[in-house]
């Protein structure tokens, strides 16, 4: 009988290629067809998308880790739990670039016949966050700051936030812990990590805060997307700008999926593309250097609005 490994690489083997080539190519199996055909949607927009800022793919790649495997007694069922990774290289005006993102996985497969099936599956890229599976502790290997993160100038550090963006992109520091919906937690966190001082704890409504400890406490603006807009532009002294070309390393980009005014994403700046759109990291789809416009993203509606929110150099808090 073959093994559920095997299964797995065929599995995301023709994951790969369809990422590649935006089509099922044929090879998707009857189980998890409609999982595959949603993939090959959001090929479609990811090839679309760059279509439209004038940048050609030229790669992917992908990577996939089995975070946790786990057989029934009689060795009849598999549940598996396992990250994939995937780069994109592409061309824009002769230069080259890359974008990741990262997808986590949790899967029910079943024996049948000599084979195995895939009967169950949910995954971080269908709109909603899936935690990540700690098998044992591993160390993350960060790269030093040059002051301890808890001690504010008044000066807004942008390579030091766009670091600490490009450290933990794919993965949790274990300071914090992570949501259901992390995109403002580690747009928080960046920020923070930049020099942006907390405020007004303990009163969750007020403020932009997290309590460390065995039971840490933050308020809701520390992760909740139109609440961190809300504080950044009146007590921050942010401001709207009015062109995404204005923006620099450690701005933050909002995003309303339906237009209503009210934001329900966050991302933060960390590079510029040739044309000098800004790339994005994030969150919820763990994302490193994504073009900002989210058009490839399932969320993304035709009546998605954004913020481009320009912090400022030196922070004087307002109110508090």
């Amino acid at each position: 009988m073959s093994s559920c490994v095997e299964a797995l690489r065929k599995h995301f083997d023709i994951r790969a290629r369809a990422w590649l080539h935006s089509s099922a190519d044929g090879r998707a199996p009857t189980t998890g067809r409609a999982g595959f055909e949603r993939l090959v949607h959001l090929a479609k927009q990811k090839k679309l998308t760059y279509e439209k800022l004038g940048k050609r793919i030229a790669r992917v790649h992908t990577q996939v880790r089995i975070e946790k495997l786990e057989e029934s007694r009689d060795r009849s069922m598999a549940d598996v739990w396992a990250t994939e990774r995937i780069c994109f290289t592409y061309y824009e005006g002769g230069t080259p670039y890359v974008e990741c993102c990262q997808i986590r996985h949790e899967m029910r497969w079943v024996r049948a016949g000599d084979g195995w099936e895939m009967m169950h599956a949910r995954e971080s890229a269908m709109g909603q966050e899936l935690p990540a599976v700690r098998v044992a502790a591993v160390e993350h290997v960060l790269p030093r700051f040059p002051r301890d993160p808890d001690w504010h100038s008044g000066l807004y550090d942008r390579v030091r936030a766009v670091r600490y963006a490009d450290a933990w992109w794919d993965g949790t520091n274990p300071r914090y812990p992570r949501f259901s919906d992390d995109c403002t937690n580690f747009v928080s966190q960046c920020l923070f990590a930049g020099g942006l001082p907390m405020w007004g704890e303990p009163d969750r409504t007020a403020g932009w805060w997290f309590q460390f400890g065995p039971k840490p406490v933050w308020s809701y603006s520390w992760s909740t997307a139109h609440a961190l807009y809300l504080v950044l532009t009146s007590a921050f002294g942010a401001r709207v700008v009015s062109d995404p070309a204005d923006l620099r390393i450690g701005d933050v980009i909002f995003y309303d999926w339906n237009g209503e005014g009210t934001y329900h994403h966050s991302t933060i700046v960390t590079d510029f593309d040739a044309m000098g759109e800004p790339l994005v990291n994030a969150h919820t789809i763990d994302s490193y250097h994504r073009p900002w416009l989210y058009t490839d993203s399932p969320a993304w509606t035709p009546r998605t609005r954004y913020a481009w929110v320009h912090l400022p150099d030196r922070v004087q808090v307002s109110g508090r």
